[in-house]
């Protein structure tokens, strides 16, 4: 009878495991973090290794999300044994000798890898010898085999700890280390698509140093970069179990009107689905946003055709300088000129999330086209493989 009962009772607990809620939208584009505490590490983090490998894939699994920007992937192995448990992701590993390590996974129906390396290494002690991951992907076309690039920078920045002065000087490495992603994506990846994801290890209120120096990233707050997890941090949220939110992922300024405005969220009910959560799997809480990509028909936003830094597998945009779309911005009227070019033409025009809105034949050398009835805002345009941003005030 007791051997009856004890299969009674853990019956249970395997179902939690299994209704872990699907998070991913067949239509959006979803963007996680998690910090995986020491993931596959026999000496530190969770006891049952084997117990944490199946949580972890279990959670990546069911939630469904479309990329996960992993730290402390702690041993090669256990990260290789995960991907493969993972057949619709691919993914990339650090490949720094830290053990701690960044990784990203991503799903293989979406994207096509680039490239990968690890950015900004000349400040390799302000990262506790985690210099981020960036990892270059670029997404499956659409009937015109025009790609879209997006960047995805992993980081880990240092914890705070040891004793008074060490956490002094941890805070001061974490703004040293922000100053330098400041920099660089002002100098290297201005006007991309990029998101900074990972386990930023302060807040963005009022650092975890001392409860009240301002946040080591206050450079990026003060310039206007969006965390779009500060919202869930301003509301009193955790994304560490001992307290804090110190999870973070900002975006580029070109991934803002993307942005599905309040949709970040932090998987912190994630104890209701895996028992003693902290314990058996990790010590931080997943984080995720959700963006207005159309992932089944995917149309790109024509603004970020990429440049001749990157080649390989997109294709090279012809840009004809003899049509010009003038005024821009517009109010009613918007004037195509296409010099002594007389053959048909169709000009399509798209909304910022690549959506097809309009087309219209152009036969003659000069068209105005009647814009009353469009709303105001940015638009794409396109005639000829040749792409333009225009506004209507």
């Amino acid at each position: 009878m007791k051997r009856i009962l004890l299969t009674l009772n853990l019956f249970p607990l395997l179902l939690i495991g299994q209704n872990i809620p699907k998070m991913g939208n067949d239509t959006l584009l979803e963007v996680a973090a998690w910090n995986v505490e020491w993931f596959g590490d026999a000496a530190n983090g969770p006891k049952d290794k084997t117990l944490q490998f199946n949580n972890v894939k279990m959670v990546l699994e069911r939630t469904d999300m479309d990329v996960w920007g992993v730290t402390e992937m702690s041993n090669t192995t256990s990260f290789t044994n995960l991907t493969n448990a993972l057949p619709q992701y691919a993914s990339v590993n650090s490949t720094i000798s830290q053990t701690q390590k960044m990784c990203l996974f991503y799903k293989k129906s979406m994207f096509n890898f680039i490239n990968s390396e690890q950015i900004l290494t000349s400040s390799n002690y302000d990262f506790a010898s985690r210099p981020p991951l960036m990892v270059t992907l670029a997404t499956k076309g659409d009937s015109l085999q025009i790609v879209d690039t997006m960047y995805f920078i992993v980081v880990h920045l240092k914890a705070n700890t040891g004793t008074t002065a060490d956490e002094l000087e941890s805070y001061n490495r974490r703004k040293r280390a922000a100053d330098a992603i400041k920099t660089y994506i002002e100098s290297s990846l201005k006007n991309r698509k990029y998101f900074i994801l990972g386990d930023w290890n302060d807040r963005l209120d009022l650092s975890i140093h001392n409860n009240s120096d301002p946040s080591p990233f206050k450079q990026l707050l003060d310039a206007k970069y969006n965390f779009i997890s500060k919202p869930l941090s301003d509301a009193g949220k955790r994304s560490y179990f001992d307290g804090g939110f110190i999870d973070h992922i900002m975006i580029s300024p070109r991934i803002d009107s993307f942005y599905m405005k309040q949709s970040a969220g932090v998987f912190d009910n994630i104890g209701t689905y895996i028992a003693d959560y902290s314990n058996t799997t990790s010590d931080h809480y997943p984080i995720f946003g959700k963006f207005l990509f159309n992932k089944k028909v995917y149309v790109k936003p024509i603004d970020t055709i990429p440049d001749d830094t990157i080649k390989t597998g997109i294709k090279v945009i012809n840009e004809n300088n003899a049509v010009k779309v003038y005024p821009n911005p517009f109010t009613s009227i918007l004037n195509i000129t296409s010099g002594t070019t007389t053959n048909q033409n169709t000009l399509f025009v798209y909304n910022q999330i690549g959506q097809l809105l309009y087309s219209y034949t152009i036969d003659k050398p000069f068209v105005s086209i009647d814009t009353e009835g469009w709303e105001k805002g940015l638009y794409h345009l396109r005639m000829d493989n040749t792409y333009y941003k225009v506004a209507k005030e």
